[in-house]
């Protein structure tokens, strides 16, 4: 799917064009749709994606002011193996291609999120990097080995991206001065948190309790996302053994197959008490997650990535009413027990887990917790920030013209 505008062959934008490319399934990339949705007003607006693995009609019905470009890859027509050979392939394709759209887009500045989508912007990064933005939805080469293989070079470019682009955006304040003080940014980073845009109004809903057919007392622990070994999940099952019958474990979400299937058989020494849901879109998840009564979200200390965690999962159960069980990390401890929104423990302690479902399970779950977190985390703040940080870059540029 590609829509173009007459002004790109001219360089004529009625609007200031910006160009966001990411290296992404747009579904699972909720922070980039928001923003795109938010700026649509005050720019132009041009995403390159790569085509597989998108949804063209669902795409063109969130983004309808959005000119969207779905890039072929033969790579991953060729073969959808994840090792690292063929994602290398896949990486160098889709920067061939995505820079040849971002120079036929002519935009006013290029936004590249993570490092694949930085790689298109090189020549820019070298030759017009006042027009660049990094948005940084992760510590790329401090996650996981095989996001990043060949991880030095990915580590060399980086450092060197963030210490010449005209501004940083990352999710996570402890990210930003790392980003300023150890990758070298010449200017503490933006932080625009994962606050969901467009949060369903507050309501109970006993969608789990009836499709599982869960007693009135069931007490409803609920993980969504990506299930990996990453996310400690065998140990969240194991910690059922712990808890009283009436707590249930609810996994929504897709992984690899060798993985789901050391769930299930890890599974099978509560059972009865561990149920799994597929994946479903952010807009239909909404009910179920509002029926649980605990949000699990834990993550492994493999390295700052996990540690400085900034996930959308957190908000979307605070503003579902969840009290929620987390890794005891620090930007994670500071809001969940902190701020008394659930409880904390070492995520590979089954022991301590069952111990903080128990804590986070006495909370009351319902309006009290959507309602402070609601007023406290808004996403038109975090628009705010994004808006300033293009208009600042603009406004630089404009003034670097008149010079």
């Amino acid at each position: 799917m590609t829509r173009h505008h007459d002004e790109a062959d001219t360089g004529r934008h009625a609007r200031p064009r910006i160009v966001h490319i990411a290296f992404n399934q747009a579904r699972k990339l909720p922070p980039l749709l928001a923003e795109l949705r938010s700026l649509r007003e005050d720019f132009e607006l041009v995403l390159l994606l790569p085509d597989y693995e998108q949804d063209p009609d669902w795409l063109r019905a969130q983004l309808p002011d959005v000119s969207i470009e779905l890039l072929r890859l033969r790579s991953r027509e060729w073969s959808a193996a994840q090792t690292p050979v063929w994602k290398l392939l896949r990486f160098k394709e889709f920067t061939l291609r995505a820079f040849a759209a971002a120079r036929r887009a002519r935009g006013d500045v290029y936004v590249g999120h993570d490092m694949p989508g930085m790689l298109p912007l090189l020549p820019w990064v070298e030759a017009r990097p006042s027009k660049v933005v990094f948005h940084a939805h992760e510590l790329w080469t401090e996650a996981a080995e095989a996001n990043a293989p060949l991880r030095s070079l990915w580590r060399l470019a980086e450092r060197h991206i963030v210490r010449r682009v005209a501004r940083v955006i990352v999710p996570e304040s402890n990210r930003a001065r790392i980003m300023h003080e150890e990758y070298g940014a010449a200017s503490l980073p933006a932080v625009a948190m994962n606050i969901p845009a467009d949060p369903a109004p507050f309501r109970r809903s006993d969608y789990l309790r009836e499709k599982l057919g869960l007693a009135d007392d069931a007490v409803i622990v609920l993980y969504q996302g990506l299930l990996a070994d990453t996310r400690c999940l065998e140990e969240a099952v194991c910690a059922f053994a712990g808890l009283p019958p009436r707590f249930q474990l609810v996994m929504v979400g897709q992984g690899d197959e060798s993985y789901t299937g050391r769930l299930r058989e890890a599974a099978r020494a509560v059972p009865g008490r561990v149920s799994f849901l597929a994946w479903m879109p952010p807009e239909r998840l909404r009910d179920l997650t509002a029926s649980a009564d605990v949000g699990l979200l834990l993550y492994r200390n493999l390295g700052r990535n996990n540690y400085y965690a900034a996930p959308n999962k957190l908000f979307e159960y605070l503003f579902a009413g969840l009290p929620v069980v987390s890794s005891a990390f620090p930007g994670l401890e500071a809001i969940v027990a902190g701020d008394g929104y659930g409880a904390c423990a070492d995520p590979a302690d089954a022991t301590a887990i069952a111990h903080a479902i128990r804590e986070a399970a006495a909370l009351p779950a319902g309006g009290d917790i959507a309602r402070r977190s609601r007023e406290r985390w808004r996403w038109e703040d975090q628009a705010g920030v994004l808006r300033r940080v293009y208009h600042d870059i603009l406004r630089h540029r404009a003034g670097e013209g008149a010079a």
